[in-house]
């Protein structure tokens, strides 16, 4: 059997572009309209999607939601939602790992596994941006370094785990000549007390759905959250500046899994990819060209300076990017000094100007791919037959075009052999092709 290729739709209200709103005729409705959000789901379920994923953040209203609708429903609340309307897709909710406590995030998620029959995903999130900070009523002074960080949500993340099997299935005995609901005796409390996190007791539900936990999702940059993503998650979001980088990420954090005893093949990686479909290349780039143009480019300027830690006087939209300034213009920020080598790397290798580079840029570095179905399905064999993943996060420029259209590329991957015809399995891990999870 040929290797199947995993598909999850980024679950962009209005898709992956900033202006995609813009396409809508009433937009209005686009951060709290939950039908809209069932219908999205219909549809990525409709072209047989693996899973959708929503990103998230518990920031405040900050200035990137004043320029593109974010959606503002609480994820589990919405995925709980969209369950009710749909059987196989998988539904990933992001959730903090450094804020509010592990017993909080670990009912929810059972919660969200039992009400969709065992379709769950949580995907760790480590975020500790200032507009957050604020909206929790944390200052500044809250702030982890990375070391710091990722002890804390590995903490968080054992909490979670400890309490899914705190209520094994077995535990309820319901025996009804004796009085006993639940055998206590049958329970595995936890106790648990770490620098950062205590908890102690059982959860008040299985935190299992037939025997199998939710899936665990990551992604990070830094070697400590690779690390931290190769040891806890089943699989690794990423997003590398260009397809060696992708290999090498592809084979260290495979490496890492190792080390900590487990079959690297369980966890699988997943990079980004922006794909635009049309009847040929030079539309599909026409397509996102289009809509381009409906950003404000001075604005677009602004983000690219402060992202690679330039003044904006020195980027003119019409030459090339400044990269020799990097030398003269050092920094210490392990951040900008990433996106220096990403986007100046990226910059360099098109010949983009800087008003090419930020519109290219407006795909947050997802692998940005045009073409038809035939085209793109190509580079997504030959990218998973290659090692650069083990399946793709998907971004629809604009929706729902870009979903209605993406489920072609689909369909060319169903007849090549490369991606199952239907759902074959009830619970996501199952239709993820990963084993079961670990007995209590």
């Amino acid at each position: 059997m040929k290797k199947q290729i995993r598909l999850n739709l980024i679950f962009h209200t209005s898709g992956r572009h900033d202006a995609g709103w813009k396409t809508f005729e009433d937009p209005t409705g686009l951060v709290d309209d939950i039908d809209h959000q069932i219908a999205y789901a219909k549809l990525a379920e409709e072209a047989k999607f693996d899973a959708i994923f929503l990103p998230d953040t518990p920031a405040a209203l900050g200035k990137s939601f004043l320029r593109k609708p974010r959606r503002g429903l609480d994820p589990v609340v919405t995925l709980a939602a969209i369950a009710m309307h749909t059987k196989h897709l998988g539904l990933i909710s992001t959730a903090q790992s450094l804020q509010g406590h592990p017993y909080l995030v670990a009912r929810a998620m059972a919660t969200l596994h039992h009400v969709s029959k065992g379709r769950a995903g949580w995907n760790i999130v480590t975020s500790q941006d200032d507009y957050m900070l604020d909206a929790l009523g944390l200052s500044a002074d809250a702030k982890l370094d990375r070391e710091e960080r990722y002890a804390k949500a590995s903490e968080f993340v054992e909490i979670v785990t400890a309490l899914w099997d705190s209520l094994p299935k077995s535990a309820i005995v319901a025996d009804k000549e004796n009085d006993v609901y639940i055998d206590p005796a049958l329970t595995h409390p936890i106790d648990y007390e770490g620098k950062y996190f205590k908890s102690k007791g059982v959860l008040q539900l299985t935190g299992r759905y037939e025997g199998e936990r939710p899936l665990m999702f990551q992604a990070g940059i830094s070697p400590e959250s690779r690390k931290f993503g190769s040891k806890y998650a089943d699989v690794l979001f990423t997003s590398q500046p260009n397809l060696d980088k992708d290999r090498a990420f592809y084979a260290e954090v495979k490496g890492y899994a190792e080390g900590y005893g487990r079959n690297p093949d369980h966890l699988l990686v997943c990079p980004g990819l922006y794909a635009v479909v049309a009847e040929s290349d030079a539309k599909a780039r026409a397509l996102k060209a289009e809509i381009d143009e409906m950003m404000d480019l001075n604005f677009l300027i602004l983000q690219l300076a402060g992202q690679v830690g330039l003044p904006i006087e020195e980027l003119d939209p019409n030459k090339p990017l400044p990269v020799e300034l990097f030398d003269k213009i050092p920094t210490d920020d392990s951040v900008i000094q990433y996106r220096r080598d990403d986007i100046g790397g990226v910059s360099q290798a098109n010949g983009f100007t800087v008003k090419q580079l930020v519109h290219h840029n407006l795909t947050r570095g997802q692998r940005t791919i045009f073409g038809t179905p035939e085209q793109i399905a190509d580079i997504i064999e030959d990218w998973s037959d290659t090692n650069v993943g083990d399946g793709f996060n998907v971004n629809a420029h604009v929706q729902p075009l870009g979903v209605e259209r993406f489920k072609d590329v689909i369909t060319e991957l169903q007849n090549r052999g490369r991606y199952r015809k239907e759902y074959a399995h009830a619970s996501f891990r199952e239709n993820y092709g990963l084993p079961a999870s670990p007995k209590v």
